[in-house]
């Protein structure tokens, strides 16, 4: 063959080969980043105290003695205990199982509407009017606490006018037979403080470091002072019998294009890389919740940095976050998997009309950062059954 001739042919090869990867590379450009669905939407049952909404998911992987992966949350039916206005999702608390942390069956409860903690019945008690399980520790083999807090019927002035439910401080009940009924502590374990704010709430536990979980224990708050959303905390040398408060932990952005400029609300902590790990809910000027993440290198010193410069890590309906998290994504929950893996359970949804749910998204690599998240890949047939998450 000429060698002209066989330089055209071997041209025109390597034309056809850039062709396909050209098309190839534009088809995998137009191919949608797929998104989470929800993992437990509202009950379809209208007898269900969780058929307005479901949120803060409390996520236990199995341990000796729980083979089952256990999945905690609060909702209400568009009340509040007595049909009470609620202007948040809490109400009372639930259960769920899974056999891989990503398909659920509610477990009916004892106590009203199948929950498992609900308000008190006694008028003008701490936890009277709403309650939100927040954390659950196990204790030994055949033991869990539930860390929750409760708001009372006490009018707080805000605006024009006064509110019932925000005055909250937060309580103990104890589990022995797998989180199935629940027996409050007397009293709460921790009040309020006016320096911090209107309320003590949504506590996250992280026990001690002994291999049987003593030690000094931590408890992660957060409060509003009318203003700002600001996170504290608190210690115990009791495993939790007891609380002393430690001061301020973390709060918002000064700049008002920082997405949590108007304060941090919400948050998970773990432990993460020699240290403690801490993705939280922000709020930024408009309103918009999204997801941050902070560093505390040294357990003792209570100093902690904002990672990737401060900026959000998983904003609503972006990412793989789907259409229905549009409005708003909060109440994070991280479990570390054997692998190093972290999946992320949250809530969210998709406008003013929507109602609240709970989704899950995963970093395989165990970052943080906003391009390490992507959807769980469910189970062969989670997709086909999907239904039985709204029973």
């Amino acid at each position: 063959m000429p060698r002209s001739k066989s330089h055209r042919l071997v041209a025109a090869l390597l034309l056809a080969r850039l062709a396909v990867t050209f098309a190839f590379s534009m088809r995998a450009e137009a191919a949608p980043a797929r998104t989470a669905p929800p993992i437990l939407v509202p009950s379809s049952s209208s007898s269900s105290f969780d058929c307005g909404c479901v949120a803060n998911p409390v996520v236990l992987p199995p341990a000796p003695g729980c083979p089952e992966w256990q999945l905690y949350y609060y909702g209400n039916a568009g009340s509040w205990n007595g049909g009470r206005k609620c202007f948040l999702p809490t109400g009372s608390s639930g259960l769920a199982v899974s056999d891989d942390g990503l398909s659920w069956t509610r477990v009916p409860g004892d106590e009203e509407g199948g929950a498992v903690l609900v308000p008190s019945d006694e008028e003008g008690a701490w936890d009277s009017v709403h309650t939100g399980v927040a954390d659950v520790v196990r204790v030994g083999p055949e033991e869990l606490h539930m860390y929750y807090f409760g708001g009372s019927d006490e009018a707080i002035p805000m605006g024009p006018g006064s509110i019932v439910g925000f005055r909250m401080r937060i309580g103990r009940a104890r589990s022995t037979d797998g989180g199935r009924t629940w027996a409050k502590d007397e009293g709460y374990v921790l009040d309020y403080d006016e320096s911090e704010g209107l309320f003590a709430s949504w506590p996250r536990i992280v026990t001690g470091q002994d291999l049987d979980g003593s030690g000094r224990w931590r408890m992660f708050y957060h409060s509003f002072d009318g203003q700002k959303w600001r996170v504290f905390g608190a210690e115990s040398d009791d495993s939790g019998d007891t609380w002393r408060r430690t001061g301020l932990v973390l709060e918002g952005g000064t700049s008002e294009d920082d997405f949590d400029y108007a304060g941090i609300g919400t948050r998970t902590v773990t432990r993460w890389r020699d240290g403690l790990l801490m993705i939280y809910e922000g709020v930024d000027k408009s309103s918009t919740h999204s997801l941050g993440a902070a560093f505390c290198a040294d357990e003792a010193s209570n100093e902690w940095k904002k990672l990737h410069d401060g900026s959000a890590i998983l904003e609503p309906g972006k990412g793989p976050l789907g259409e229905w998290t549009g409005q708003v994504i909060g109440t994070p929950y991280v479990v570390t998997m054997p692998d190093g893996s972290l999946r992320l359970y949250h809530c969210a949804k998709d406008g003013p009309e929507g109602k609240m749910a709970i989704g899950v998204v995963e970093s395989k690599t165990g970052d943080t950062s906003a391009e390490s998240w992507s959807s769980v890949e469910p189970e062969p047939d989670f997709v086909h059954n999907i239904g039985c998450v709204t029973s």
